[in-house]
């Protein structure tokens, strides 16, 4: 529902992050977590993941001592519906995280290929962040500029081939990030009104593990069946139905 990733390394040895709000799906962050739970979420990859990756490369190349990030927020796809009070108070509540726990953790930002009516947005986030910071922040919208610019940064093998590189895309690799065991994810919204679906591949020899999570007060029936020979049933007729809370951090319920 909001893809980000981390993919190797910069040039300058810093890891490089890639987000992609463009595509942020905030009904499916809604259903599946909380506000509460996305802060959480942030803090523990700041203080765990992002930090392991750091140590990690300082022990494989001993002169490594610049522990920050290089960092791409793509906005391709980003529609002025996404940028919602909520979505911003995320987007000024992590920040404010970050300016006072981790700062200085920011070696570059590329802003890449943003929209015109970004530039209002762009102008009110800018104010939650220290000006130290915000000069490390770039904005380009071409795709060539933008490509050219990561290249200078980061080696073409070290770059995802979705931005100009020759390693591998973001979304195999995003697909990859799976529990152990796990080959790999699949996350879907769907609406349902009367009647919904959702088809999803399954290896020769594999199996499928299905977790919904809901908001929706009204009951839905699920049922899980072989789109090849819908007589093969292989989950009939699961209630699914939200009985929490509906404030902000009251969890969904899931299935």
């Amino acid at each position: 529902q909001y893809p980000q990733l981390y993919h190797s390394h910069a040039k300058n040895g810093c890891p490089v992050f890639i987000s992609k709000p463009g595509v942020l799906n905030v009904d499916g962050m809604e259903c599946i977590t909380t506000l509460d739970g996305i802060l959480k979420f942030h803090w523990h990859v700041m203080m765990h993941d992002y930090k392991k990756r750091l140590l990690d490369h300082k022990e494989a190349h001993p002169d490594f001592s610049n522990f920050q990030c290089v960092c791409v927020i793509d906005l391709e796809h980003l529609s002025t519906s996404q940028l919602s009070q909520r979505a911003l108070s995320i987007v000024k509540t992590q920040t404010a995280i970050d300016s006072v726990c981790f700062p200085e953790t920011m070696n570059k930002t590329l802003v890449i290929n943003a929209p015109r009516f970004f530039s209002l947005t762009w102008n009110i986030i800018k104010g939650w962040i220290d000006p130290r910071t915000a000069g490390k922040i770039e904005l380009i919208s071409g795709r060539k500029t933008w490509e050219a610019r990561l290249r200078e940064l980061v080696d073409e093998d070290q770059l995802p081939s979705d931005y100009g590189g020759k390693g591998m895309a973001t979304t195999d690799t995003l697909a990859k990030e799976a529990p152990e065991g796990v080959m790999k994810q699949h996350h879907e919204l769907v609406h349902v009104r009367s009647s919904g679906h959702s088809t999803v591949d399954v290896p020769e020899g594999g199996s499928l593990e299905v977790t919904v999570y809901t908001r929706a007060t009204t009951e839905v029936i699920i049922s899980i069946v072989d789109e090849n020979s819908k007589s093969t049933v292989f989950v009939t007729g699961v209630s699914v139905k939200h009985t929490g809370g509906t404030g902000g951090n009251d969890k969904p319920t899931s299935v």
